[in-house]
């Protein structure tokens, strides 16, 4: 198939959601696939390379025919559905509800215009779509690193100091600061705690942290991550979220949200694979209580429960191969809402 994913009006930068459109080009492209990723604006994305997709810089609407066209963010739509029919069947991989980028009302506008047809990658958002429209759009997921991220060493959980960890992003809709406020509750409680973070920006000497890890690559993120006991997942507004799948892989017991828009209940069922939390404050009385109780028995089954339950989910090429369907059918498909 000639696969074409339209990033115009939202660049390629390193950020999670440009990893994930990357990612999924290369193993489409592996998988025997001509892919292109077009583009008004250069490409400043390094954390790693295009292995074989064609990234073309456009002037919006001139670009090459494909079998499929995929908006891959809010402000790439109108750029489909304005392009000529031939360029190919025009899709919308819907990982977030952008309204951060557009008001709730642009954005229900364009998933109900049927020029377009919407998938998501989390039920969560599935359901939300559905309630907009009257219409389920298909779930269609990115696939973790399987191969990639394991435990480097056996858990240990019965142990006098605790390690937190979390990503550095002060966007308001990550809600980063219920992680240092987690994280200076038990520590005013008394409790041995560490906070590690990992993020792309610079950071802040005012934010509570013991370890920093800017941009790290596959390797050193896997390290990171093996060295955290507790993941804390606080988002409101991430699609799926691909970060706390990568650290429950590596055996952190992850700590998140039940959002409408997002996508952790997908693979956190609450007690068993991992914890959800309604606050803050709610978080740090989990932890705690997981402290005091030092059930290893419990943590260890919770935190293979959590691997198991990602793993089953599938790696990115079983789920590119499941798109690659969706694609061939979605070719003489349409979308109607009511």
């Amino acid at each position: 198939m000639r696969i074409l994913f339209n990033m115009v009006g939202c660049g390629a930068a390193n950020n999670g959601g440009t990893s994930t459109i990357f990612n999924s080009a290369n193993i489409l492209h592996k998988l025997g696939h001509k892919v292109f990723l077009v583009s008004d604006e250069k490409n400043k994305f390094t954390w790693f390379k295009l292995d074989g997709p064609e990234y073309i810089l456009t002037d919006k609407l001139d670009y090459p025919h494909a079998d499929v066209v995929i908006a891959t963010g809010v402000k790439s739509v109108p750029y489909v559905i304005n392009a000529p029919s031939f360029k190919g069947k025009k899709l919308w991989w819907v990982r977030g509800h952008e309204n951060w980028a557009r008001s709730d009302t642009q954005i229900f506008s364009l998933y109900r215009n049927p020029n377009i047809t919407p998938f998501v990658n989390s039920s969560n958002l599935q359901r939300w779509i559905k309630r907009l429209t009257g219409k389920e759009p298909s779930i269609l997921r990115p696939g973790t690193d399987i191969d990639l991220f394991y435990p480097e060493k056996e858990r240990n959980w019965k142990k006098k100091k605790w390690v937190l960890g979390g990503i550095f992003n002060q966007k308001p809709l990550k809600r980063f600061e219920w992680i240092p406020l987690i994280y200076e509750q038990l520590k005013e409680l008394g409790y041995n705690v560490e906070l590690h973070l990992f993020g792309t920006y610079d950071m802040r000497r005012q934010v509570p942290h013991d370890v920093y890890l800017q941009q790290p690559d596959k390797e050193a993120l896997r390290k990171f991550y093996s060295n955290v006991d507790f993941w804390i997942a606080p988002t409101m507004s991430e699609g799926l979220h691909i970060p706390p799948q990568e650290a429950m892989l590596c055996e952190c017991i992850v700590l998140g949200t039940d959002e409408n828009l997002s996508g952790m209940r997908d693979y956190i069922e609450d007690g068993t694979t991992g914890y959800l939390m309604q606050y803050w404050t709610d978080g740090a009385e989990q932890l705690a209580r997981l402290i005091d109780e030092g059930d290893k028995i419990e943590l260890d089954k919770i935190a293979k429960a959590g691997r198991e339950k990602i793993i089953s989910l599938g790696d990115r090429k079983k789920n590119m191969k499941k798109m690659v369907k969706y694609f061939k059918g979605a070719e003489n498909a349409k979308w109607y809402y009511r």
